[in-house]
């Protein structure tokens, strides 16, 4: 018999900490999660697991149920495609090797972009990203962050736009798998994979038929980026496709945008309800 007592019970499927490119603590997104009544939560952190031992503490602590999750970048033709991954295994030997060599193409390229902002006099090092970002992996944001510290930008966006957007000379492009190498990779791990705010589908909706191909098991159907009427959209979209249903907010800390997104872009707990299904071999 379905429990009845979590028909309401909410969650956010998407969030990321300071073990990537946020700026909460995990115990911080516990506390949040908490004061929003949420049920679950899964923080996905880029290219990164290493959230997992102190998430599972907190969410014995807080009595929040913690969805193993991670958000792995790839490419495909003009379209740069994200993909979740839920109920991963972070001991499969795969992901671990995986997520290490992505760790150290994301060092290097940090290495690579701070060079060419010292060689216009813009004096940051690595050793200082290193300080803001002492528990993870070194994104753009990081070095957004230091620009402000030492003076070169006044915000987050300031920074973007100034030095750190891709048509920036000191841009360094991202190192991407394929969409079919990160569903792969989830799987092995044990995970279904989703395909993360996919704003480019209203333009190119036969794109999905390539990714379901590959063995995508979902899609985000909430996302804080999304107006009403691709909501509308992407939600009859993965019922046509028989797809499962994630979302969040996508929330990376205040720092990034200038407000909290927690606790505003939520899915119902019936969502991982269905994952767990499927897991268990149960048809859809």
């Amino acid at each position: 018999m379905k429990d009845l007592s979590m028909k309401n019970k909410i969650t956010d499927l998407h969030i990321h900490s300071r073990y990537s490119d946020g700026s909460y603590r995990p115990g911080e997104i516990f506390r949040i999660a908490k004061k929003n009544g949420f049920k679950a939560v899964s923080i996905t952190d880029h290219d990164c697991v290493d959230v997992y031992p102190e998430a599972r503490e907190l969410s014995k602590n807080y009595g929040i149920e913690f969805i193993p999750g991670v958000e792995l970048s790839s490419d495909y033709g003009q379209y740069d495609l994200h993909i979740l991954g839920y109920f991963i295994d972070a001991e499969n030997t795969a992901l671990i090797h995986s997520l290490k060599e992505f760790r150290e193409v994301r060092i290097e390229r940090a290495r690579k972009m701070i060079e060419l902002l010292n060689s216009d006099g813009i004096n940051i090092s690595y050793d200082d990203v290193v300080k803001i970002s002492p528990d993870g992996t070194i994104a753009r944001p990081h070095l957004a962050q230091l620009l402000m510290e030492k003076g070169y930008a006044y915000s987050f966006q300031d920074a973007f736009v100034k030095y750190l957007n891709t048509d920036s000379k000191y841009y360094i492009k991202k190192f991407k798998i394929s969409p079919e190498e990160a569903v792969g990779l989830i799987h092995k791990s044990g995970g279904l994979a989703f395909l993360a705010h996919p704003l480019y589908l209203k333009d190119d909706p036969a794109l999905l038929d390539k990714i379901v191909e590959m063995g995508l098991d979902g899609i985000e159907t909430v996302h804080s980026s999304y107006d009403e009427d691709f909501l509308k959209y992407i939600d009859s979209l993965a019922d046509s496709k028989n797809l499962l249903k994630s979302g969040g907010s996508d929330c990376h800390g205040k720092k990034k945008i200038g407000k909290r997104l927690m606790g505003q872009f939520t899915v119902p707990y019936a969502y991982i309800e269905k994952m767990k299904e499927k897991l268990n071999g149960v048809k859809l």
